[in-house]
């Protein structure tokens, strides 16, 4: 029942990542547009984080809770190597250029999908935050994804990148309800913690990070509070 829950609402991140395929094949977003979404996206990911997971975690032993963000912030440091590593060694062929971001998306993907996953085992109300506020997040990288890739390349092998992500995603979620239904107490803080070091990290180190390279205007500074304020406002109405 859960994991049935927890594939439905996953489904809407899963759509989200094709929609961002489609718009990055025949629209491509010009870099003012990409900023707008990266800044709302950020919003709508740390309020996730601020309304839903941190509360839980707040309750948790202390030690537990530093373990937890300690192997999330170092599993992302070590992503972001792995990513730099392979663009500097050039692997991947005619997806070189490509390759490390769609390394580091896939596996963010996995890493994600098994947050939602607990997080419906532990709370489905939270669950169904973090999903949703995941698929805006998803979005973005299907956009981001497709654009990395060469532009000579057909539209259906493009396609497959952001299916391969919604897939990634979904494996996350089965592999997390299923290896963990029925587990309560230190291991589920540890993950929950994880997952909000690991959101918080793609938020500052990745979404700001690249929306900062444009010059930013009000426009996308008002989308990152209005992307604040609508999952803050579902959270609060849910």
């Amino acid at each position: 029942m859960v994991l049935i829950q927890a594939l439905s609402y996953t489904a809407l991140a899963v759509v989200a990542a094709l929609v961002g395929g489609v718009v990055a094949v025949y629209r491509p977003p010009g870099p003012q547009m990409e900023s707008n979404v990266q800044h709302f996206a950020a919003g709508v990911v740390i309020a996730a984080v601020a309304a839903e997971l941190l509360p839980d975690v707040h309750g948790r032993a202390p030690v537990v809770v530093v373990l937890g963000f300690a192997i999330g912030v170092a599993t992302m440091l070590g992503i972001h190597h792995l990513s730099k590593t392979i663009q500097k060694r050039d692997i991947g062929g005619q997806f070189a250029g490509a390759a490390g971001l769609l390394i580091t998306i896939g596996i963010d993907m996995l890493i994600d999908g098994v947050l939602i996953g607990v997080t419906f085992l532990d709370n489905p109300d939270t669950g169904v935050i973090i999903a949703v506020a995941l698929a805006i997040e998803v979005l973005f990288l299907g956009v981001a994804g497709v654009v990395a890739l060469p532009q000579d390349l057909g539209v259906a092998k493009k396609l497959a990148v952001p299916a391969a992500f919604g897939a990634l995603l979904a494996s996350g979620v089965v592999v997390g309800v299923l290896a963990l239904e029925g587990v309560t107490g230190a291991p589920i803080a540890v993950i929950l913690a994880f997952g909000s070091a690991a959101l918080l990290y793609l938020v500052t180190e990745e979404l700001l990070v690249k929306a900062g390279k444009v010059p930013e205007t009000p426009v996308s500074t008002t989308l990152f509070f209005v992307g604040f304020l609508a999952i803050f406002l579902l959270d609060m109405l849910h």
